[in-house]
């Protein structure tokens, strides 16, 4: 059968998406083709999407989206049904976490409410067969009369090992002819319970469904990073896992046979602060580690235990920054501002927190509220939210706090690295400060005219110079 997955990543800037690479990988190996589409643009890409659906004539569709992409995948639902008869079913964070969300699409026939790679797959081989499919566990299906049809979610797949390796062939970054920088995530599940993180309520979700933190085997990554590196070729990589210094005897087997196969390649991956110590350090600098990324998200100790859940100290954050300094690595922050309780005092501790550990590089994000966490539901609740929706956690703010507005959220976002890096790199803080001038202009009609205009004498003298 022919199955056309979408995925949309509208604003997102997205090069691939892990779990549509499982679900083609699944199907392939199920026998069954599949290609895809990426959909960058609403609504101009529905043309392409309206050519890919004419020559590849699929029997199935399927969308992956996250919370902030299933305002776009229903409108891609509601563009193909006027358009086409395809049933589609659409699944990720946001229908395992919000499967009811299938009450608001109505062009949708089907949301996945767990692990769907085998459960996907069942239901291909279902409707190939044209077999009753209702009854499939992980999904909530709606009838022709409009009824939805709730079953159970299903368990959780206990071995990672039994995942082929994710296709990564059917996205347009692994095809294009530039240097690959692959990412990749060998474990599932994270035992910490931040609030404003989805992985709480995934695992409160799962209960009794099985063993939520697992990892594949050592083995099984290193293979895969094999297979990517001689298909695709690469010299730097990245690794997702939120957990990945939490299982120690995981993480130094990992560095050691890696170290082993001398590849040369460097990596970089995420460190939680209070997880790691010298040796540790030392294995992954042996290893190749270049970067060493870290969620600091506030600097005001209240917040970050009482509000956020992320119980561990600023001297645990120092500690961890300074180590990695030490063995010439570099360090990344991941910084979180508005949450519910957020100040410019608070916003001021996190700058400052910042400005003591010396990043080298910088992320920070307006909090957004996402459904079935601990703080979006608290937001919801509390009237905080004054705007339902943003396709973008990065820079809007969607909340009214009584504490600090949504203008002043955002001016703090736009300015933290400006100040951060001012105390130590002046060359990067200045870089920040153009950066930021060219996203004004450019979200300024008239000055982005201004400004194109101006440059086009520029480009032709340097073109004929």
């Amino acid at each position: 059968m022919k199955i056309l997955l979408i995925l949309p990543k509208i604003n997102s800037g997205c090069q691939w998406n892990v779990g549509l690479a499982f679900i083609s990988s699944v199907l392939k190996k199920g026998g069954h083709k599949v290609s895809l589409v990426e959909y960058d643009k609403y609504p101009q890409d529905n043309d392409i999407l309206f050519q890919k659906i004419k020559s590849f004539q699929p029997g199935i569709i399927g969308i992956g989206a996250n919370s902030h992409q299933f305002f776009y995948a229903c409108k891609i639902s509601d563009y193909i049904k006027k358009e086409f008869n395809i049933p589609i079913f659409v699944g990720g964070v946001h229908t395992v976490l919000k499967p009811e969300s299938i009450l608001d699409c109505a062009p949708i026939d089907g949301v996945c409410i767990g692990e769907g790679e085998f459960s996907f797959l069942e239901l291909v081989n279902r409707m190939e067969a044209k077999q009753d499919y209702f009854n499939l566990e992980n999904f909530w299906f709606r009838e022709k009369d409009g009824e939805i049809i709730k079953n159970k979610r299903g368990g959780l797949v206990k071995d990672l090992n039994k995942l082929p390796i994710p296709d990564r062939k059917i996205f347009s970054y692994f095809s294009e002819d530039i240097p690959k920088t692959p990412r990749f995530i060998f474990s599932r599940g994270c035992p910490f319970e931040c609030t404003y993180c989805c992985n709480h309520a995934f695992k409160k979700s799962y209960q009794s469904k099985g063993q939520y933190l697992r990892w594949c085997s050592v083995e099984q990554a290193l293979d895969e990073m094999e297979e990517v590196r001689n298909e695709f070729g690469f010299k730097y990589f990245k690794l997702d896992d939120d957990t990945f210094s939490l299982n120690k005897v995981w993480m130094r087997e990992f560095c050691e046979k890696l170290a082993s196969k001398n590849w040369g390649v460097t990596f970089e991956c995420n460190i939680r602060p209070g997880t790691i110590e010298k040796e540790d350090m030392r294995i992954l600098k042996k290893a190749g580690c270049r970067m060493i990324k870290i969620g600091i998200e506030s600097g005001d100790l209240n917040l970050r235990k009482s509000i956020m859940k992320r119980n561990f100290s600023n001297e645990d954050i120092i500690k961890t920054f300074d180590l990695a300094k030490e063995f010439g690595i570099d360090t990344f922050s991941f910084n979180i501002i508005g949450v519910p309780g957020e100040t410019k005092k608070t916003i001021q501790e996190t700058i400052n927190l910042n400005k003591r550990v010396k990043p080298s590089f910088m992320q920070v994000t307006a909090f957004y509220p996402y459904p079935m966490t601990f703080l979006g539901d608290l937001c919801f609740e509390k009237g905080y939210v004054g705007k339902e929706y943003e396709d973008s956690y990065m820079e809007k703010s969607v909340l009214r706090l009584p504490t600090i507005s949504a203008k002043e959220i955002e001016r703090a976002v736009k300015n933290f690295k400006f100040k951060v890096y001012w105390s130590y790199d002046k060359k990067k803080a200045i870089k920040e400060k153009f950066l930021n001038i060219r996203k004004f202009i450019i979200k300024t009609p008239i000055l982005y005219l201004l400004a194109k205009t101006a440059y086009r004498p520029i480009k032709f003298i340097k073109k004929n110079a």
